[in-house]
């Protein structure tokens, strides 16, 4: 059990990565294309100390990669576990219901774009 235990307190921090929205904005962001640093902040809308800190997260838990190009950090995703999870999870929540029509439009869109990069 104590095997178990580890690959559950690992599935949980594979999880916990996509907890945060700032997160899921940044793969979203990322899945079809890599992008710099002030590329992910632009297009998201984040601070660039927040970003940057996001960034470094995902990059150390082994969902991105990074190199350099001068003076810039380029990042892209490494893991498409993450992107496929993502778009099951928002087609999902897209068929629902409960949802208003913008809401569920907004939901496809971020799939086709998610879909789009794999």
């Amino acid at each position: 059990m104590n095997e178990l235990n580890k690959v559950f307190e690992s599935v949980a921090e594979y999880f916990g990565l996509l907890a945060e929205p700032t997160r899921l904005k940044i793969l979203h962001c990322l899945c079809s294309e890599e992008r710099a640093v002030n590329e992910v902040v632009e297009a998201i809308g984040l601070t660039q100390a927040n970003a940057s800190r996001h960034l470094n997260l995902l990059y150390r838990a082994g969902v991105l990669d990074r190199r350099r190009d001068g003076a810039q950090v380029i990042y892209r995703i490494v893991d498409p576990n993450f992107a496929d999870l993502c778009r099951t999870v928002c087609v999902s929540i897209a068929s629902r219901g409960d949802m208003s029509a913008p809401q569920r439009e907004e939901l496809l869109r971020l799939e086709q774009d998610l879909g789009a990069g794999h």
